[in-house]
């Protein structure tokens, strides 16, 4: 039986991990590794030089209070379940993650770090935010959990992008967009004088985002985008001197 590794960057509160379990335990065998509490916007990183508490929460389902989406990954893949994991899913997400959101997603970084260790990934986000209603990605997902496990050796060391969107009219693989954000920062000052500053900002629609996966999920269709581990830019290599 095939046995699939479940993460995400919600923690175990996430409306969209029951769904999740439901449907990909009608194909696999399946474990967990979740944060406790909300980690998004963690991207790849890892927690160095610090003991973690990891609690099991039943057979093949733990949690780290503290854990980043790729600590779960890396505690899970070398000392929890050693025993041969197929697929790696990270998701529900409960926004989408398209564009340059890939760099920042805790889901992505999850799928990306199971794509790092010759497993096929997926990291699978609704296409609505906050969305109330995860069934349907949960189908499409298992749906497509099945044809990669059928054709795991031609996706090592790939982590598949999805995005799903309510009432979708098929799927589409294609490439990443990039989006806009009105970006700013905001500055408040307590009683004492001490200044704080928060990140915040606006998706500004774009017109330049045709074919991809921004413009894909826009007009009703599952984006599909393979993401390679390798970044290198072997063109531009040959092209700088320095």
């Amino acid at each position: 039986m095939y046995k699939i590794l479940i993460s995400n960057d919600d923690g175990i509160k996430s409306p969209g991990l029951n769904p999740l379990i439901k449907e990909l335990s009608k194909i696999a065998e399946i474990h967990i590794i979740i944060p406790k509490s909300q980690m998004s916007g963690t991207g790849h990183s890892i927690t160095l030089k610090k003991y973690k508490k990891i609690d099991k929460i039943r057979k093949n389902f733990y949690v780290i209070k503290s854990g980043t989406p790729v600590d779960c990954i890396k505690y899970g893949l070398n000392f929890f379940f050693k025993s041969k994991i197929d697929l790696v899913i990270s998701g529900i997400n409960t926004c989408p993650n398209l564009g340059q959101d890939v760099v920042y997603s805790g889901t992505v970084g999850a799928a990306r770090e199971g794509a790092l260790k010759g497993i096929p990934s997926l990291a699978v986000s609704a296409a609505e935010t906050d969305t109330r209603e995860y069934s349907h990605s949960a189908i499409a997902t298992r749906k497509i959990a099945e044809v990669i496990l059928k054709r795991k050796r031609s996706f090592k060391n790939i982590c598949l992008n999805i995005n799903i969107p309510v009432n979708y009219k098929g799927i589409k693989i294609v490439p990443l967009g990039l989006n806009d954000y009105n970006e700013k920062v905001e500055i408040i000052v307590d009683k004492k004088g001490s200044s704080f500053y928060k990140l915040s900002g606006k998706y500004m629609p774009s017109y330049n985002n045709r074919k991809t996966d921004i413009h894909t999920v826009s007009k009703g269709y599952i984006s599909v985008t393979p993401l390679q581990i390798n970044q290198t830019d072997y063109k531009l290599i040959k092209k700088i001197k320095l």
